[in-house]
């Protein structure tokens, strides 16, 4: 009888652990059977519910841009995996967003999959007669707040290159660049409090609300393209 009440108790101390963060993911995603036994990693898109050549409903865009967004954004599969497609070859430069919830204290690390395919020709984001990205995932705390980080493919800044947009609130990380590793696809992981300290100088004060995405080449004039998928939140890297 002492072991079955042990067992019992042990089984209510997991179910009230796991219950906010699985919670939280039903809210924002979906949750895989590993990811509910394990209670560590959350996905948020995979872009596996929608069809071929469809625009990601759930994504959000600025005010009366939806039309060029879909120029420039849609879903693909390949080898039975769905992924997003960005492809901005009529200086577009259109900007979707993903917002849900995001218990940042228990799950502060970001992941993602990319791959860039064209990378802008001489872009440079340190400059803002260049500043284009094949690849740019941001993560946003409150859509108007003005308060972001941003991580880019570059096609000609070095990794770990950081842009400081506006003093505290916007600054950018270069997390892959050049053609070395274009076609294939690259895994990305970030702590965010630690790069949001790090980058804009003080600690967090709220939640992320989300993230979003943009491929753009209208400061070049030139093509720009990627591809996205498995954007997860977890407690470790």
């Amino acid at each position: 009888m002492k072991v079955k009440i042990c067992k019992i108790f042990l089984l209510l101390l997991i179910f009230s652990f796991c219950l906010p963060t699985v919670a939280e993911s039903l809210a924002s995603g979906s949750v895989s059977a590993d990811d509910a036994s394990s209670c560590i990693t959350y996905k948020v898109e995979d872009f596996s519910k929608y069809k071929a050549g469809q625009f990601p409903t759930v994504f959000k865009t600025w005010p009366f841009q939806r039309g060029d967004a879909q120029k420039v954004y849609h879903v693909q599969e390949e080898s039975g995996q769905k992924y997003l497609t960005a492809f901005d070859d009529k200086d577009l430069s259109e900007q979707i967003f993903r917002e849900f919830s995001w218990n940042i204290k228990s799950l502060p690390y970001f992941k993602w999959k990319w791959r860039a395919r064209t990378l802008p020709k001489g872009a440079a984001e340190n400059n803002g007669a260049t500043n284009d990205s094949a690849c740019g995932v941001y993560v946003i705390f409150g859509k108007t707040s003005g308060t972001a980080l941003k991580f880019v493919w570059s096609t000609t800044l070095a990794v770990g290159t950081v842009i400081e947009r506006k003093p505290g609130e916007m600054a950018m990380q270069v997390l892959e660049s050049g053609s070395k590793n274009m076609n294939n696809w690259q895994k990305m992981s970030v702590n965010i409090p630690e790069i949001y300290e790090k980058l804009l100088k003080h600690g967090m004060k709220r939640n992320p609300t989300g993230f979003a995405l943009l491929t753009d080449g209208n400061a070049t004039h030139s093509p720009a393209a990627c591809d996205y998928t498995d954007f997860e939140i977890s407690s470790g890297p």
